[in-house]
């Protein structure tokens, strides 16, 4: 795990320890996907404007609290902890492509997930970062921008699952720009 750290408590986002945060994938009834460019640019402006300095106001001690409990580690062995071993599953061989192997991703969650705290950072109305805590640090593991990893009725109205669009593989053919189609 990266050695980074802070002086203060207040927590710190690092989206560098995992270089597939950034990537959207479908698993099961869960989709980070966008409906295009301008949707995910509206988000990513949201989440490094907004969101990002309010949660890294606080510290992991007061966050689940300070945010009305959008922020909060995920329990082993619940429905929502599986399902996030599966979206990093996706992530992992969408990043890794034909050199991805189940041992290599088995060893990947030893080595990276295992020993940590797996938690969701968000704020109301914000979308939601899924990582591993360490200290006073979070590693961005993905990005969950519907709030699908625990759904709920009164806000997932859309129909996310025709949603195609990802910034870095853009696999939304009527929207050119996605940095694999450069």
């Amino acid at each position: 795990m990266n050695k980074f750290s802070t002086d203060s408590n207040n927590i710190s986002i690092d989206f560098s320890l995992f270089p597939f945060c950034f990537r959207c994938v479908k698993s099961g009834n869960f989709t980070n996907k966008l409906k295009d460019n301008k949707h995910f640019f509206k988000l990513f402006k949201r989440l490094f404007e907004i969101d990002i300095p309010a949660l890294t106001q606080y510290s992991f001690e007061n966050i689940t609290r300070a945010t009305n409990k959008h922020s909060h580690s995920i329990s082993i062995n619940t429905k929502e902890y599986f399902l996030v071993i599966d979206v990093i599953r996706e992530l992992y061989k969408s990043y890794k492509g034909d050199n991805y192997s189940d041992r290599d991703f088995e060893l990947f969650i030893e080595n990276n997930i295992n020993e940590y705290y797996v938690w969701q950072l968000g704020i109301s109305g914000g979308v939601r970062l899924f990582g591993v805590r360490k200290s006073n640090v979070f590693s961005v593991l993905f990005i969950d921008y519907h709030h699908l990893i625990y759904p709920n009725k009164n806000y997932n109205q859309e129909n996310y699952a025709l949603y195609d669009f990802c910034p870095i593989t853009n696999n939304n053919n009527n929207n050119k720009g996605g940095i694999d189609n450069e």
